[in-house]
Order: C-alpha cells, then sequence, then structure tokens
C-alpha cells in the first residue's frame, strides 16, 4: 500500500498544473483548463440561443395576437378587412324635405332636414344635420360601410318616414324625398315598409 501512494506521487511530480486567473488552479492541467473553458463556452452558446428562440417565438404570438385584434400595422392598413375599410365603404345622400332659411335681408335658402341612420339591427348609427349651414342646399354625402340601413327622414308626401336603403361598395346611393319629381318611375321608386311611394332613388 505504501509503494502504491509512492508511486501516485512520483507520477504527479511532473505534472504541470494550470495557474492561469480563470482556473486559479482548481482545473488541474493545462490541458484540463482548456477543456473546461470550452465547455463552459459552448454551454453559454446554447443558453443565449434557446433565449434568443424563446423571444422570437413570443413576439411571433403577440403579432398574431394583435393581427386577430385588428391593430392597425405600420404600412397604416388595418388587419380587419371589416374595421374601417375604405375599401368596403359607400356613400348616403338624401334629399329630404327642405326648410326655408334666411340669411341678411331678402335672402332665402333652402336647406335639407336633418335625418337618422340606424343599421340592420335597429340600433341608431348617427344624425345627420344634412347641410352645412343656413345657406347651404346641398344634401351631406356621408360615407358608410357597405350594407342595409333604414333613415328616419322628412319627406314632402307623407312626413317622417322610415325607408330602407342599401350602400354598394364604391358608389353613392341617392333618395330623393321631395315632390318635385312628377312622374316615379316604379323600378326607382322608394317605399316605406308599408308599401307607400314617398320618393325616388337615383
Amino acid at each position: 500500500m505504501k509503494n502504491t501512494v509512492i508511486s501516485n506521487e512520483a507520477s504527479r511530480a511532473g505534472v504541470t498544473r494550470c495557474n492561469c486567473s480563470t482556473c486559479k488552479g482548481n482545473a488541474g492541467t493545462e490541458r484540463a483548463c482548456f477543456n473546461s473553458r470550452k465547455l463552459a463556452s459552448r454551454t453559454a452558446g446554447n443558453v443565449f440561443a434557446k433565449t434568443m428562440g424563446l423571444l422570437l417565438l413570443l413576439a411571433g404570438f403577440f403579432l398574431q395576437g394583435q393581427a386577430r385584434a385588428g391593430v392597425t400595422l405600420p404600412e397604416g392598413r388595418p388587419t380587419d378587412p371589416g374595421h374601417d375599410d375604405k375599401a368596403s365603404s359607400g356613400y348616403l345622400e338624401v334629399f329630404s324635405s327642405t326648410q326655408e332659411s334666411q340669411w341678411g335681408e331678402g335672402s332665402y335658402y333652402y336647406p335639407h332636414t336633418g335625418y337618422r341612420i340606424y343599421d340592420s339591427n335597429g340600433k341608431m348609427v348617427k344624425w345627420v344635420d344634412n347641410h352645412d349651414g343656413p345657406i347651404d342646399e346641398a344634401p351631406q354625402k356621408v360615407e358608410l360601410a357597405s350594407g342595409v340601413y333604414t333613415i328616419w327622414a322628412q319627406s314632402d308626401k307623407a312626413g317622417y318616414v322610415r325607408v330602407p336603403v342599401v350602400v354598394k361598395m364604391d358608389r353613392t346611393t341617392s333618395i330623393h324625398l321631395e315632390s318635385d319629381k312628377e312622374a316615379i318611375n316604379p323600378a326607382k321608386a322608394v317605399t316605406t315598409s308599408t308599401g307607400q311611394v314617398v320618393g325616388w332613388k337615383a
């Protein structure tokens, strides 16, 4: 047993131990220190790669959630086609009854009366003044998403009436509720839900 211990100590006597500032002799030989540093470098690289991969995966989920929520992207286009998409919008103008308005001395104008717009579920979408001022005799052009609506407006023939209207993509729907057209083409007649003719459409 004593001979074995002496043999081991003699074999270690010729070994050059590593005394670098990194291992301070704890790694043993210079070869062992080199292998230890190499393993540590590889481990650090793997951790960095895994961390970056996880961050990229989370970023992908975040952007996907934004797209589903209809968030506007940097290009300025909404991801949801039904969210204020100009390409799917149309326009509505209603020639409702007019009311006399005096501006200045002896000057009379006839702006159109205001009206309400309801969606297909009966919910009010907006109120339209239908003129920009007391001397404005042109109806307002209202931008709406394509679809079916109901307007509550004043007509010359039957007072305030509810009339269904259809707004088509990139087109203007014109509803005339004035009585200045003597003969109304049945194909263009505007009627109430009871079938009463109250105007015409362009």
